[in-house]
């Protein structure tokens, strides 16, 4: 059999930095869905590659209806299609997706989250208010320089706003409002320009919603406001307060209080129609942009700040930092182990608690004898790998139970979704580790018969290998360090070099030899050196 047989799968879908992990994060939002492409840094942290947005306008409809319409919907699984798409493309191991409050409040949000599972296979988690609010503050904090002091981080969307009070250890405030600038636009903007009695119910509103939480702000002397997404970083543009490059801090831009005034009166006397006109506005936020702008205001005035800084981070970096915080151990992993075959075997072995000296012996022992044999089994270097990854995981099913074990095996590494592997290549490996004890391998076993013959040959092969270093581990004690073989007509002898006692592993060896005679039509023979 040819190294060839297996090369298609192994070679497949396989990032050209193999020790790298990228990742993107989705965000369906109420005004827009937005993605990024992302690696992870060796510290746990990530570095943004690629951004997309495309607006949707979920949103747009839902607040005030609380259903989401059916042409928003449509809209919103085309770009999630083309987003996975481009996440693929970008070689990302992983796709996450959230939604956040547009998908979280509407009646039919169920509905949309079925479909884009049904249709893409994609998995949207919706997001708690208060989980939103955290990972902003966890991209904030990996973007910025917060320090000891804390800052109010502030993030302006279309259904809701949060509230972040933190420092560079710990968030002391996480706090989410449904004051979204979709939100308040449907619920008081009434005229166009907006009249003073909307903006007035307006005030009333934000007093009702934010008189106590800007006292317990104000209580905790925030260092500095921190401003984050598209709301928030378009008022900077229209105010000529974007960077064209990040500053010392990590910011991008800021909102100061003189430029914004003049800004919000312009934006209150506007039309609709001549907001749209104004050089820096994003289109789609020509009716939502005076809405946020209020809320801005509420904040320079509730605080008596002078200036927003704009963070360049938001909800997006926050999915991403969220898991590699919670897959550190992971990430130390791949940089030991750059392979992700090999990664996906130990990760395995890990979940099953393998027993790790004895295994790596009796495989560095079956790699041995393969090495040893290689002009009498002719098997090639892409069987030897799948022969090693079955002496890994051949006691795995200990984890179920002792008593037929070797079944376990067999059954935990058919299903432990090994990455990288085909699903033959994944048999292959499940059944060396199945014939590794007790029967050998016969047409009447289901998963032995349905492999093809290359296959079934490179299973009998590693079995015959594996059940002989099996036997010279019998005790576990690593007795047995290596093994010279010599072929003599018809038959193997194997010379074994040792540290301590082994006549239990050359028992053991004896004991396990029929397999191997069988397939190699020789008999084997062991002798210490």
């Amino acid at each position: 059999m040819t190294s060839g047989a297996f090369r298609a799968a192994r070679t497949s879908g396989r990032p050209s930095d193999s020790d790298s992990l990228r990742l993107a994060a989705i965000d369906v939002g109420s005004n827009s869905i937005h993605m990024i492409v992302a690696q992870a840094d060796s510290d746990g942290g990530m570095t943004t590659l690629w951004r997309m947005k495309e607006p949707v306008g979920l949103g747009r409809i839902s607040f005030p209806s609380r259903r989401l319409s059916g042409e928003a919907m449509q809209r919103a699984v085309t770009v999630l299609e083309r987003f996975k798409q481009a996440a693929a493309q970008r070689r990302c191991e992983k796709t996450m997706a959230i939604a956040t409050s547009a998908v979280r409040e509407a009646q039919n949000g169920g509905d949309l989250i079925e479909r884009i599972r049904r249709e893409l296979g994609l998995w949207v988690r919706v997001v708690s208010a208060r989980d939103e609010a955290r990972l902003i503050y966890l991209a904030a904090r990996h973007a910025l320089d917060l320090g000891r002091r804390p800052h109010l981080i502030m993030d302006i969307g279309g259904g809701s706003v949060e509230f972040i009070v933190g420092d560079e250890q710990r968030a002391q405030i996480l706090e989410s409002r449904k004051l979204g600038a979709a939100r308040l636009t449907a619920r008081f903007v009434k005229s166009d320009p907006m009249s003073k009695d909307d903006r007035k119910a307006m005030a009333r509103h934000f007093e009702k919603e934010l008189g106590p939480l800007f006292e317990d702000i104000r209580r905790l002397k925030p260092a500095s406001v921190i401003g984050t997404s598209g709301t928030l970083e378009n008022i900077a543009q229209l105010c000529d307060g974007m960077f064209a490059e990040a500053d010392e801090h990590g910011l991008i831009g800021t909102i100061e209080r003189g430029r914004f005034d003049k800004l919000l009166d312009k934006l209150v006397d506007a039309t609709q129609a001549e907001r749209a006109s104004m050089r820096g506005l994003d289109d789609q936020r020509k009716d939502q942009i005076l809405a946020g702008a209020l809320m801005v205001k509420e904040v320079f005035e509730r605080l008596g700040v002078k200036r927003i800084g704009i963070c360049p981070a938001a909800l997006r970096e926050g999915v991403v930092l969220d898991y590699l915080g919670r897959h550190l151990p992971d990430l130390a992993i791949r940089r030991e182990v750059p392979d992700p075959r090999r990664r996906s075997v130990l990760d395995l072995a890990r979940r099953c608690d393998w027993h790790k000296t004895h295994s790596e012996h009796v495989t560095s022992l079956c790699l041995n004898l393969f090495d040893e044999l290689k002009s009498t089994h002719g098997l090639g270097n892409i069987e030897r790998e799948l022969i090693e990854y079955a002496a890994m995981l051949h006691d795995i099913g200990w984890h179920i139970a002792g008593s037929g074990h070797h079944k376990h095996s067999m059954y935990l590494i058919s299903n432990g979704k090994l990455k990288n592997f085909s699903t033959e290549e994944v048999e292959i490996i499940a059944n060396i580790a199945r014939y590794h004890r007790k029967t050998a391998p016969t047409r009447d076993h289901k998963q032995y018969k349905v492999l093809s013959s290359r296959a079934r040959r490179v299973v009998d092969v590693g079995a015959a290998l594996l059940r002989i270093a099996d036997g010279l581990d019998r005790s576990h004690a690593s007795a047995v360090q290596s093994v010279n073989c010599r072929v003599v007509e018809k038959q193997v002898r194997c010379t074994i070099t040792t540290r301590a006692d082994a006549e239990l592993e050359i028992w053991g060896a004896r004991r396990k030899a029929d397999w191997f005679e069988k397939v190699f039509g020789m008999t084997i023979e062991f002798r210490e050196k």
